[in-house]
């Protein structure tokens, strides 16, 4: 996707592995066995904090690192969509239990 390496490995990869090997399973976790909302919501607090974090450095960043920053943004929004993809999971079996 953007062709930026970490060694023998494309960080869109890297990332796309590390949400569906680690993230995914982490916060289907969660929101299936604890009670606290506050608890279930800490990785899509922390992925949504480090996104405008992101976002807000690629405005006032020049040049090739303000493009970095977005990439960086870009690739916290692709992990927090994984978690809005568990927690739609979660949704779905919830909706189906109460039936």
């Amino acid at each position: 996707m953007f062709d930026i390496w970490f060694g023998k490995i494309e960080i869109t990869t890297l990332a796309i592995i590390v949400s569906v090997v680690f993230l995914f399973p982490v916060q289907l976790l969660l929101c299936f066995k604890v009670k606290s909302l506050t608890i279930r919501l800490v990785p899509v607090i922390t992925l949504s904090i480090l996104m405008a974090l992101f976002v807000v450095l690629s405005i006032f960043s020049p040049n090739w690192e303000g493009l970095g920053y977005a990439s960086l943004s870009i690739l916290s929004g692709i992990m927090l969509l994984v978690c809005g993809i568990g927690w739609g999971i979660w949704s779905v079996v919830h909706r189906v239990r109460k039936k």
